[in-house]
């Protein structure tokens, strides 16, 4: 039996000068099917496309804030460490697999980005930016696997055929959020406070990402198991 192969963004940790992906995303890509694999950050464009050319999908982690010079804005006092490399690599990344239809699952800053290649524009900071008469948590204390809001999925979207149900449960690691929802893209999911909180490509064959951290999830919570499954059987 075929196991799709999945290429995973990484993380850059500067002081270290080390590259890495967490074992989380890598334990999720498995226990769904998948063999994941970390695809390089310091390379030429033409290497990582065939890099890219031996993935089935894609999956676009989690990490630091996106430069605002990508959607046009200046840089306020509250936005964090950036790292450009990082931009630079998976803008490449996304030039090269747009036009395949190859699958592609954004998590957290995965879907930020990926709303910004596509014309979309992000809330840097929150608290300083999003003002909604309900104060969720989005940036909650409490451990990886702990549930800490609701998200209200739409009818008919991607998120709510994979689990077709009115609302999930999911964990908030996060200071950004999309603000404006990038032309080709449609809202999959809202918290409570009415931010955005999931978005698919409703024209491509498997194009989600979700700003709450499933990888975390998957072991105790099916809901975020079935997000995996779905991902990796539209790999196939």
């Amino acid at each position: 039996m075929k196991k799709p192969i999945i290429g995973l963004t990484p993380q850059y940790d500067y002081e270290k000068n080390r590259v890495w992906v967490g074992p989380n995303y890598l334990e999720a890509i498995y226990a769904a099917g998948g063999i994941p694999i970390m695809l390089p950050l310091h390379t030429d464009k033409e290497s990582l496309k065939i890099a890219a050319n031996v993935c089935d999908g894609f999956l676009f982690t989690g990490g630091p804030d996106i430069s605002p010079f990508l959607y046009q804005e200046e840089t306020i006092a509250q936005c964090g460490v950036v790292v450009p490399e990082r931009d630079k690599m998976e803008e490449d990344l996304f030039s090269i697999i747009i036009d395949t239809d190859k699958p592609v699952l954004g998590i957290c800053r995965g879907v930020q980005i990926l709303n910004v290649f596509l014309g979309g524009t992000l809330y840097q900071d929150i608290p300083a930016q999003f003002v909604s008469s309900v104060q969720l948590g989005h940036s909650q204390a409490s451990g990886n696997s702990v549930l800490s809001h609701s998200v209200i999925l739409e009818e008919d979207s991607l998120l709510h055929k994979i689990n077709p149900k009115d609302y999930i449960q999911v964990n908030s690691f996060h200071h950004q959020a999309i603000k404006d929802v990038a032309p080709s893209l449609k809202v999959a999911g809202k918290s409570m406070d009415s931010l955005i909180e999931a978005v698919y490509h409703p024209g491509k064959k498997f194009f989600l990402g979700v700003q709450w951290h499933p990888e975390h999830l998957f072991k105790i919570n099916r809901d975020s198991m079935n997000l995996f499954k779905e991902f990796i059987n539209a790999c196939d």
